[in-house]
């Protein structure tokens, strides 16, 4: 069996009770969070729409930060996944990046993503550890996955970078600082996909060719 195959294999195989109920739980708590704030949300509400007990929520989250942070990384792992897909295909790099900015910047600007930002950036004085734990599980987690994919591109020799990490951070600040804060700021602003084509073409261009020729 190929690891292509392997994998779809894994993919393929269902979830077990823990599993389901565990899903039932972040989905459930994604919506009160949501709803209700963070402060604001009951854990027995999101139990009552899950289903299972209070015992079960807290053996498997611990209280309620652990559940926001699972919460989070779930979130996450959908916005890793596209970049662990272009590094397995060792994807050529504009191609890639051109993919995983577009799909980076349509996850943001789903409406669940923005009001999740909006709430973590409210939990900043009072809660500050949260945003702490997801800047380190989130943004930080997000732009390993992007460096990774542009190590490998490196090692084909079609890039050359002092700093892969760096680089891939400029890279996510660069896609997401147009649209996405726009869409924060403004719940009218709603770009389609061809804008967010656009803008990301804009940015992968800047990227790796410039936009200024410098002649002093």
């Amino acid at each position: 069996m190929s690891a292509a195959q392997k994998k779809t294999s894994e993919v393929a195989q269902p979830l077990s009770r823990g599993e389901k109920r565990r899903a039932a739980f972040i989905a459930a708590a994604r919506q009160v969070f949501l709803e209700q704030g963070y402060e604001a949300a009951s854990m027995s509400e999101i139990v009552l729409r899950a289903g299972g007990s209070l015992s079960t929520l807290y053996a498997q989250f611990g209280d309620k930060q652990g559940l926001f942070i699972a919460m989070l990384d779930a979130r996450v792992r959908r916005i890793t996944e596209s970049m662990g897909v272009e590094l397995s295909a060792h994807t050529p790099v504009e191609e890639g990046l051109r993919r995983i900015g577009e799909q980076f910047t349509s996850k943001l600007l789903e409406p669940e993503s923005l009001e999740m930002y909006r709430l973590i950036v409210g939990l900043a004085r009072k809660f500050p550890e949260i945003p702490k734990e997801f800047q380190r599980r989130g943004p930080d987690k997000i732009c390993q996955a992007l460096a990774d994919y542009l190590i490998d591109r490196e090692s084909a020799g079609e890039i050359h970078l002092e700093d892969p990490y760096r680089a891939a951070r400029l890279f996510l600040e660069m896609t997401r600082s147009g649209l996405v804060s726009r869409a924060l700021l403004d719940e009218d602003v709603r770009p389609d996909a061809d804008e967010i084509r656009t803008s990301v073409n804009m940015v992968v261009n800047m990227f790796l060719h410039g936009i200024i020729r410098y002649q002093p």
